[in-house]
């Protein structure tokens, strides 16, 4: 494990004090950026697809019943039961880990795409750069990552510890990542403002800026 012990238990501990279904993220529909990646051909089904931070595994599902290989990974082992006990009951066939989003138990390249709700915008500024590594490493040169996170904007004390700007977002990943798509999510109905982005893994280097 990467992430310090104490954030190890304290999600650990989150899992086993409160049901899935109470916690504030918990939602049972699918991130709508991940539905409409799907929809405008991102992903493409029949591809294999890692959900970081899957939680109790609602996109992780979603993913599957779309026809994709879907495999979920997150620090709480609660969390991945959870998944486990939703996947059987729906009778869907889904990988599903405890690992540590910043040292994925994968062969580099392993995945066509990534998609992250809420895992990014927990991490402090010095493990960013890791996670951002993680990402390149196992999704092959021209998937796509997707990435859901706090807007530097929503200043409610609501929400993760840390709140993104777009300059911050592309000052860790675009060394390894082009930006595909992106935009800001204002709040609905209580949600958080952020930002959604589609990222493709770069196949050659990034350029280097002109003198």
């Amino acid at each position: 494990m990467v992430l310090p012990p104490e954030r190890v238990r304290a999600w650990q501990e989150t899992y086993e004090a409160t049901p899935y279904r109470d916690l504030p993220w918990f939602s049972r529909r699918p991130n709508p950026w991940l539905e409409e990646s799907v929809r405008q051909g991102w992903l493409r089904r029949g591809s294999r697809v890692l959900d970081v931070g899957c939680g109790a595994g609602t996109n992780v599902l979603w993913l599957a019943r779309q026809g994709f290989s879907a495999s979920g990974i997150d620090i709480a082992p609660g969390a991945i039961r959870a998944a486990e006990a939703r996947a059987r009951a729906a009778r869907l066939a889904v990988d599903l880990r405890v690992a540590d989003a910043l040292a994925l138990p994968y062969p580099e390249g392993w995945f066509h795409a990534a998609t992250d709700t809420g895992s990014f915008h927990t991490l402090p500024p010095h493990q960013r750069p890791l996670f951002a590594a993680e990402m390149a490493r196992v999704v092959r040169p021209g998937g796509v990552y997707l990435s859901s996170c706090a807007a530097r904007e929503e200043t409610r004390e609501m929400g993760p510890p840390y709140r993104l700007s777009v300059e911050e977002v592309m000052h860790v990943f675009e060394p390894l990542f082009q930006l595909r798509a992106g935009r800001y999510r204002p709040s609905r109905r209580g949600s958080l403002r952020g930002y959604d982005f589609a990222l493709e893994r770069r196949r050659t280097p990034q350029p280097p800026p002109r003198p």
